[in-house]
């Protein structure tokens, strides 16, 4: 399906690191979100953030948008979005994107 990733050693491994941290990132961000309803103890932002710092970003922001969680909050999106950007002008720089861009429907 994507044979640049399986030709590529360093994309292979980034895309694995990716899922899997992508897939913390998602789980962290729904749990924090249940216990927010629940009144329960919370997951800090600082480990939240620190979950997408080391490469969640993808599947925090997911969490982000399906369980409608930190996106009215300012004090923590002004921290997130320069993470995001980090992370895409990074997979830019790598080649990733382009990679995974030429799967993409033209």
């Amino acid at each position: 399906m994507l044979g640049c990733l399986q030709s590529n050693l360093l994309y292979e491994l980034l895309a694995s690191w990716l899922l899997i941290a992508g897939v913390i990132g998602f789980i962290a961000t729904g749990i924090d979100k249940a216990r927010a309803r629940r009144g329960g103890w919370r997951i800090p932002e600082a480990t939240l953030l620190s979950i997408s710092l080391v490469g969640g970003v993808l599947g925090a922001a997911l969490g982000a948008v399906v369980f409608h969680h930190k996106t009215s909050k300012l004090g923590f999106l002004v921290l997130f979005i320069p993470v995001v950007a980090v992370w895409l002008l990074a997979l830019q720089w790598v080649g990733f994107l382009g990679c995974l861009s030429a799967y993409l429907p033209q």
